[in-house]
């Protein structure tokens, strides 16, 4: 489902079969969804006091499914501000969020919730209270469920960043400080596009700001706690050099041009791939076919001009299949097949800053326990009683 929306209500905006998500679990019981959300919007408590917001709203893929999904189930959702930071790609459907007070300064309360069926339990907060750079959640069983939340912070000193990373385990209810952090001398960031998670690890890019805005692609493995930092498989100025050459061939000699590449991490039918887009000119898609040894392959380069001819300036959002992106084109959300060049204009924005991240996730309407974990019973009528009241598993 994509979440979207103004922090007043959710609406569905109806059948976007090309957004669905596929999955293996529960087919017979499965609702496909694509999820937007975490935008920064202004909303007014009171006449003399507006309050940053995030919102959320949710539209369903499948368009006889019911639009009334919402977050307003979790604790005082009224009179707090609800930041959505992680959703799972699996079928369970779950997302990591926290509250907190518009106007107090407080620690934030951390929730994992499954929207579909309006269940949410709060988490323990994390260790360090250092600046969130950027959640994710994976799955790692069904039956009985268990979660683990990864959370990247960051504490900057005088020469040098340090990125620390936190484990929440469902199965033990607490996080987990990783002893081995990442520290750089000069300024880097995490790309604002959501995480890939395949083959054990979360992927992100990391952006080195001193480094002539260099780019690499950051791993973690989530079960071995190890970092990986590897090279992308062109850097954005050799993509946009090997650009300007073509382009100059039509141009006059006194003609100048500029050009600028943005990237994209993708998933691309199980693979992880890097999307290059120059200029709203051309785009090219990259592939790592070999995860073992880092080994890219270019799978296709295509004009986009006759895109920016259409809708004009624009930016993508997301690649949702080999042939589909999900564009931003100021208040439209536009999906683009650029193999047959069909545009559909997913909804329109309103009273909107911002629109990213995107997170991306499937869910099932099958009730789960979301935990803490379950404890011993002394009795057999207790264990019974309790799960009853869907405390325990069966």
């Amino acid at each position: 489902m994509i979440f979207f929306g103004d922090a007043d209500g959710f609406v569905e905006i109806g059948n976007i079969s090309h957004m669905t998500q596929h999955s293996n679990a529960c087919i017979a019981k499965e609702h496909n969804h694509s999820l937007v959300t975490s935008f920064s919007i202004y909303r007014k408590k009171d006449e003399n006091y507006p309050v940053l917001n995030y919102g959320t709203s949710f539209i369903s893929s499948v368009a006889a499914y019911p639009s009334s999904i919402s977050l307003d189930f979790l604790p005082n959702s009224a009179d707090v501000i609800i930041r959505v930071e992680a959703t799972s790609n699996q079928a369970q459907g779950l997302v990591c969020c926290l509250t907190y007070e518009p106007v107090l300064d407080h620690i934030p309360r951390y929730y994992v919730c499954k929207p579909l069926t309006r269940q949410w339990t709060q988490i323990p907060t994390p260790i360090t209270h250092d600046l969130t750079k950027r959640m994710a959640i994976v799955i790692k069983k069904s039956h009985p469920l268990h979660y683990k939340i990864i959370r990247l912070s960051w504490s900057s000193m005088k020469t040098r960043q340090i990125f620390h990373c936190e484990i929440f385990d469902s199965k033990n209810w607490e996080w987990t400080m990783y002893s081995k952090s990442m520290e750089y001398k000069d300024y880097t960031r995490l790309s604002i596009s959501p995480e890939i998670f395949l083959h054990g690890s979360f992927h992100w890019f990391i952006n080195f700001e001193v480094d002539d805005h260099r780019k690499e692609m950051l791993s973690f493995d989530v079960e071995k706690g190890n970092w990986s930092l590897y090279s992308l498989p062109q850097s954005q100025e050799e993509v946009k050099e090997a650009i300007i050459r073509d382009i100059k061939i039509s141009l006059r000699p006194q003609e100048k041009v500029e050009v600028n590449c943005d990237l994209n991490v993708v998933n691309c039918e199980g693979n992880l791939g890097v999307l290059y887009h120059v200029s709203r000119l051309w785009m090219e898609l990259w592939v790592m076919e070999d995860y073992l040894n880092k080994s890219w392959k270019k799978k296709f380069k295509v004009r986009l001009e006759p895109l920016k001819q259409i809708v004009g300036e624009y930016f993508v959002l997301a690649m949702d299949s080999m042939d589909m992106m999900l564009l931003r084109n100021g208040d439209k959300l536009i999906s683009y097949n650029y193999t047959n060049g069909i545009l559909t204009q997913v909804m329109k924005i309103e009273d909107l800053n911002i629109c990213n991240p995107i997170f991306q996730f499937n869910s099932d309407n099958v009730d789960c326990y979301l935990g803490p974990p379950p404890k011993e019973y002394s009795t057999e009528e207790e264990k019974k009683e309790n799960q009853e009241q869907g405390i325990i598993l069966a």
